[in-house]
């Protein structure tokens, strides 16, 4: 047993060191210091001040409260070189949700090459009072250019919700709005959420979190169900053991007693690693929200490999830890740290600067703060 957790530390360290990617040098620039988490050495986005700061913050209209569920897509071929486009979550005065759009030259959005633009506002069919937890891609197939961007996203209906797909040719104009179907899972019939979409070859996969129960009102535990489509609308739910449909099981459920994703697994992104073989038990890499405990959940980031999606290896200890709420002022992130998203960069040599960069969600300790959103950029050991 102690053999297997000292196995498992290693394959956080040697599997998700999150590389710092900055300009082409492995100098850190001021506004990033380094810490160390877990056996993981790595730096978050400080301000100049040297106090953690989010990349993205609240506005000053349709994203007045809160920003959150960030959902990235780097594309090179953009002609601007605004490469970073960040999808995210974002709620008013009024309580509305909406998905906005930035995009950047850089991965920590500081100089705007698209402003804050909302890009899909409450009132279609299956989403009539809010637009949630987006999940992006860019699709380069022959014949897509004017479907390149496809997104899934959590349309809200009052109580009910379901996941609706659009394409657009530039990420900001929308349309063929529809919901998908097949996504009726025996382990998530109260609801299915936070789509993460991947198009490897010509299948699309999603990952999504599915909740089964509901207390004092609240989404109870939830789990992260797969499931296969061909067109990106109808979807056949599946699991390690060939189960399809409502006879499938969730790939991805709560960890044991005492452990740091004990009660709940949420929000996961996935990511292909074209780095490592085909096969390769680290091919597949998943980033998740975990809580701990149903009386008093502490929300950290969680990183599980696996062979071919289904079967999943996890880590023992979370990867991301919210930052100290002993610092004045609070952190942003000092109080709980939710639904990441990664992005892989293989043009960026590991040896130099890695390509591993992690984007998330995190709100200040006690309410100090609302939803922000942060960056980690990992470093060498």
């Amino acid at each position: 047993m102690k053999n297997d957790k000292i196995l498992n530390l290693l394959i956080i360290v040697l599997s998700f060191t999150l590389i710092k990617c900055s300009s082409g040098n492995s100098v850190t620039p001021p506004n990033v210091i380094t810490e160390t988490s877990n056996l993981i050495v790595f730096s978050r986005v400080r301000n100049n001040n040297g106090n953690v700061a989010p990349i993205l913050a609240e506005g000053s209209n349709f994203d007045s409260r809160d920003v959150d569920s960030p959902a990235i897509v780097y594309d090179k071929t953009r002609v601007n070189n605004d490469d970073f486009m960040l999808f995210y979550e974002a709620r008013d005065a009024g309580g509305t949700n909406s998905i906005g759009l930035v995009t950047s030259t850089e991965e920590d959005f500081v100089l705007l090459t698209i402003g804050r633009t909302q890009v899909i506002s409450p009132g279609g069919t299956g989403y009539e009072t809010g637009a949630t937890d987006p999940s992006v891609i860019s699709d380069s197939r022959t014949g897509e250019v004017t479907r390149k961007y496809k997104i899934w996203f959590e349309g809200r209906n009052g109580a009910a919700s379901s996941i609706i797909y659009a394409t657009s040719p530039d990420g900001i104009s929308w349309t063929g709005f529809t919901q998908c179907t097949g996504l009726n899972p025996s382990f998530g019939s109260v609801r299915v959420a936070d789509p993460a979409v991947i198009l490897d070859g010509n299948t699309y996969k999603m990952w999504f979190e599915a909740i089964n129960t509901t207390s004092g009102g609240k989404d109870g535990a939830g789990v992260v169900g797969y499931a296969e489509s061909t067109d990106g609308v109808a979807w056949v739910i599946k699991d390690a053991s060939g189960n399809t449909g409502s006879a499938a099981t969730a790939v991805f459920a709560q960890g044991a007693a005492g452990q740091f994703d004990a009660y709940s697994i949420n929000a996961p992104t996935v990511l292909i690693d074209t780095t490592v073989a085909i096969n390769s038990p680290e091919r597949y890499k998943l980033g998740y929200e975990a809580g701990d405990n149903a009386a008093n959940i502490q929300s950290t980031l969680g990183y599980a490999t696996s062979s071919n999606g289904l079967n999943w290896n996890r880590s023992a200890l979370p990867i991301l830890l919210p930052s100290s709420d002993n610092k004045v002022p609070l952190p942003f992130d000092s109080g709980d740290l939710e639904h990441p998203t990664a992005a892989i960069i293989p043009t960026i040599p590991l040896n130099i600067e890695g390509h591993y960069l992690l984007w998330y969600t995190g709100d200040g300790e006690g309410g100090a703060s609302p939803n922000r959103i942060g960056l980690v950029k990992g470093s060498t050991l």
